[in-house]
């Protein structure tokens, strides 16, 4: 009896986290999204802090001037723009 609780919770657990996983493209306020993945607060986003955002981790590299100093806010916001521009449907 106990199992299928157990099961059951882990499952709400799992759809949870991924429920809470900051999505840079589809955020209404980027700075939000920068701050939430500026774990350690000290104002660049990292490239171990960027695994937290598939599709930012996937650009990370291409997104920032020095990968080992992080990601400025100025480097997140040209590359959250740049990911908005290219989800635009094209108009007709």
């Amino acid at each position: 009896m106990k199992l299928p609780l157990i099961a059951a919770a882990i499952a709400l657990a799992a759809s949870t986290a991924f429920a809470n996983e900051p999505t840079a493209t589809t955020a209404t306020d980027p700075a939000a999204t920068f701050k939430s993945l500026d774990t350690d607060g000290n104002g660049r986003i990292s490239e171990s802090e960027a695994r937290a955002h598939a599709e930012l981790s996937s650009g990370f590299r291409s997104a920032v001037a020095d990968a080992s100093s992080g990601m400025t806010m100025e480097e997140f916001n040209a590359w959250h723009a740049s990911q908005k521009s290219s989800q635009t449907p094209p108009s007709n």
